[in-house]
């Protein structure tokens, strides 16, 4: 099975590095970039990378992946997929899907399938030099199946994922994965960065712990990407955060309030939320966590 990086940043560098030792598997890869090619070639992360797309061997591809920005990955589908083997894969691993997934919908005549993909992983630093095969260890692996695709591909997909460490794989739709990713991932980017954006920031070494520094480490984004994926979801993620400001103006009463027993009623009602939802996902302090 011949299989196809196109970009090897964190994510698809990550990946390659991770299907090492696949069974029957040959990677390969497009990269503009010199060096991450040279390294990639070193590393033995691939077997052969191209500079660019027009070059690269794409008819002959089994399985196609995408690790480009969603604009970028539209503007692949929109240029190249005339090129891609008859019955191959493509699937990709942006953070907005519905980009990608109109794109696709779009072309006239597919003959190849499209499942949409998005590893829950990553790390503040981007680039191929920060790529590691343990990247997915533990994460889920999303799914974006429509009618069009067949059963075998997305079983494809779950065995390559598996072999990359991933936890588990959850099946959605576009619309639901773009929604709730909205709330699971841009969300806590706004929050992060609102929080490096308060007046002590700077006079605040030396008393930051463990949670200053989970609440604000993803405040160190790539502002290209994260620009790009909260424009698309613009419109629900301006929605969840008026809802979070919202909350914090609830908790801003309270405190001013100067009614000790209804602080600690809403802060035990929202601790007994976060409790059940940790139980439904078996996350049940006598297991091990899903993420660590």
């Amino acid at each position: 099975m011949k299989i196809m990086f196109i970009g090897l940043g964190l994510i698809g560098g990550s990946m390659a590095l991770a299907l090492s030792g696949y069974p029957d598997a040959e990677l390969y890869a497009v990269d503009r970039d010199e060096w991450t090619r040279f390294e990639a070639l070193n590393r033995g992360a691939v077997q052969a990378a191209w500079k660019d797309a027009d070059e690269a061997p794409l008819e002959a591809m089994d399985v196609t992946v995408l690790c480009l920005h969603p604009d970028a990955a539209a503007a692949f589908v929109r240029e190249q997929s005339c090129r891609l083997k008859p019955g191959s894969l493509l699937t990709d691993v942006c953070g907005v899907k519905r980009p990608l997934h109109e794109a696709v919908s779009a072309l006239e005549g597919r003959r190849f399938t499209y499942l949409g993909g998005h590893p829950m992983a990553g790390r503040e630093r981007g680039g191929f030099v920060n790529a590691t095969a343990d990247l997915f260890r533990g994460s889920h692996y999303i799914l974006t199946p429509d009618e069009t695709v067949p059963e075998e591909a997305v079983r494809l997909m779950e065995r390559l994922v598996l072999h990359m460490g991933c936890a588990d794989i959850v099946r959605s739709n576009p619309e639901a994965h773009d929604e709730r990713i909205a709330y699971t991932s841009q969300l806590m980017h706004i929050m992060a960065l609102a929080l490096c954006d308060q007046h002590l920031l700077f006079d605040s070494y030396g008393f930051e712990g463990g949670s200053f520094r989970g609440a604000t480490r993803v405040a160190a984004l790539e502002p290209d990407l994260w620009t790009e994926l909260f424009w698309v979801n613009r419109e629900t993620l301006a929605n969840l955060t008026d809802e979070l400001i919202g909350k914090l103006q609830e908790y801003s009463d309270l405190l001013k309030a100067g009614d000790r027993q209804a602080l600690l009623e809403r802060l035990t009602a929202s601790s007994n939320r976060k409790k059940e939802f940790d139980q439904l996902r078996g996350f049940a302090p006598s297991k091990t966590p899903l993420f660590k």
